[in-house]
């Protein structure tokens, strides 16, 4: 297991780590195709790793390390996972997180019976001024150009069926230790990049934020050192294992924020060991309203 350690992955040469990543394929599940090595480098770390590819998404092989992970100290405004040691193993990561409450559907698949109401109020989406429309929990409407996407509510009643029902056998989600691995890079900063939420740069949901003339990507939702995209949205939780059951990691569904507590408390969720207080007040279809989540394959 030496050769899988971060720091034993390192120092191969590109042909041993082509060589070990088709050993890596042999214990995939059927459907993933092997793409390339590529370099990943972010807030002072980076590393060359191997991408994979499945159905639509992309994947990459992120070797495992022994880690300390956790905040010591308290803060008054949230709680924070306790500092403890983890081994991490290695395992293959989704790059992109999804949506875990709603899935794209093709308007003309709609029924203009049983879906007339969504039907009508996508004509009179059409014909007005709004980009973006929701019905709690049941539809929500987003123009690209002169497209109408619609999303729709997952109906699981339950994480139990909504996981069966999106995590094919071989599948599963990290934990929560490994989802602070994944996301931190091994950083033991309050956040992935440091100690303080820089005020100056564009952030989601916040006005005068830097937003002024620019496009594309928010900062925050940049490749990390592993090559994974994550939200950098307290509005966004992360589905992730825990000994108990479930949690939502790297957001709190936008309360701080929403509740004008400023940026600073604000998006503290996004600190790597936060651990929201409120959470358990949320029932399965609440908590999946603003949950993401990504796959990955132990190996």
């Amino acid at each position: 297991m030496e050769a899988w350690n971060r720091a034993t992955w390192g120092q191969l040469t590109n042909e041993e780590k082509k060589h070990r990543m088709q050993e890596v394929i042999k214990q995939l599940p059927a459907g993933f195709i092997w793409l390339r090595l590529e370099r990943f480098e972010r807030y002072g770390q980076s590393i060359e790793t191997g991408v994979f590819r499945y159905e639509d998404s992309e994947y990459v092989y992120v070797p495992g390390d022994t880690v300390t992970l956790g905040r010591a100290e308290a803060h008054m405004y949230a709680e924070m996972s306790p500092v403890r040691e983890a081994v991490i193993g290695p395992v293959l990561v989704q790059r992109h997180p999804i949506s875990a409450g709603w899935y794209e559907y093709a308007v003309e698949e709609l029924d203009p019976e049983e879906d007339r109401d969504i039907l009508e109020v996508i004509e009179e989406f059409r014909q007005g001024p709004h980009t973006s429309y929701e019905y709690s929990q049941y539809f929500r409407l987003e123009r690209d150009g002169e497209q109408i996407v619609v999303f729709l509510f997952d109906d699981s009643e339950s994480f139990e069926e909504w996981y069966e029902s999106e995590l094919p056998e071989g599948f599963t989600l990290p934990t929560e230790d490994e989802w602070e691995y994944l996301y931190s890079a091994g950083a033991r900063t309050l956040f992935p990049w440091g100690e303080e939420i820089d005020e100056s740069i564009r952030l989601r949901h916040v006005s005068g934020s830097a937003e002024t003339g620019n496009s594309g990507p928010y900062p925050l939702e940049l490749p990390n050192a592993f090559g994974l995209l994550f939200p950098g949205d307290p509005y966004k939780k992360e589905l992730v294992l825990t000994p108990d059951g479930i949690t939502g990691k790297g957001g709190d569904g936008g309360c701080n924020l929403h509740g004008g507590q400023g940026v600073a408390l604000g998006y503290l969720p996004t600190a790597t060991a936060f651990r929201d207080p409120y959470e358990a007040e949320l029932d399965w279809p609440d908590l999946m309203d603003c949950l993401v989540y990504r796959r990955i394959v132990r190996l």
